[in-house]
């Protein structure tokens, strides 16, 4: 599996991995996971094709792409050639018989102003998602509260109330805190066993679900949650 996206799907990188790879699978092996998110890059932005042919030429089983807050302009001013756009990336990454997992934007600080860009990149992506076989979408507004509203804290997987995204300066942030990585983390992992791409040995009790409490573990501390300093220490 690859995961690939801009600096918020960066920030859930590691939450992701560590969900798939607590994955026991019952057969003596599991999940692998490749992260290879990082800041600035779009659908729209030069050079993703040739690095998107650079992920497939791995042959991955699995791809997930958060991407649009760097094509969201562009978006707003021609929807139906980003459509056009979403659906050519889909394609491409699909009929190589790789399962793509889009990850919807999530919910932005209201003082960012960008909710009508995050709507519509949501629903171009969503739509086109929901005309492939071997698409699974996953709504960002998991990531906000019982509105699908920015929120800084909420419930985390273990239950409790934990902050989920960054503070800057002050302010709210978009970016993600380990408990915000873990909840995306768990969803790509919900999706991949409920569509069937994870197998699992059938009558192996251990096999399915992450096991263990992997939302704990060291990958927490990974130094992008404290960038800028403090930033996840609510």
């Amino acid at each position: 599996m690859v995961t690939l996206g801009d600096s918020v799907s960066y920030d859930a990188d590691p939450g992701i991995r560590a969900a798939l790879e607590a994955i026991t699978t019952g057969v003596g092996s599991g999940v692998e996971v490749e992260t290879r998110s990082f800041g600035g890059i779009g659908l729209l932005r030069p050079g993703f094709d040739d690095y998107l042919a650079e992920i497939l030429d791995t042959q991955p089983d699995v791809v997930t792409l958060m991407l649009g807050g760097w094509d969201s302009d562009k978006a707003m001013a021609d929807p139906e050639s980003y459509r056009a756009r979403v659906d050519e990336v889909t394609r491409r990454i699909i009929d190589t018989g790789t399962f793509l997992v889009w990850l919807g934007l999530p919910p932005t600080p209201p003082e960012e102003d960008a909710r009508e860009h995050l709507i519509l990149v949501n629903d171009v992506i969503s739509s086109v998602a929901g005309r492939h076989r071997n698409v699974a979408y996953i709504d960002g507004s998991l990531l906000g509260d019982a509105r699908g509203e920015f929120t800084r804290t909420n419930v985390a997987v273990d239950g409790t109330v934990q902050q989920v995204r960054k503070v800057r300066n002050g302010e709210d942030d978009g970016h993600l805190c380990p408990a915000g990585a873990a909840l995306l983390g768990e969803a790509v992992a919900e999706v991949l066993l409920m569509r069937g791409v994870v197998g699992v040995e059938v009558g192996d009790p251990e096999a399915g679900h992450p096991q263990g409490e992997w939302w704990t573990g060291e990958w927490t501390l990974d130094p992008r949650y404290d960038d800028p300093p403090g930033a996840c220490s609510g």
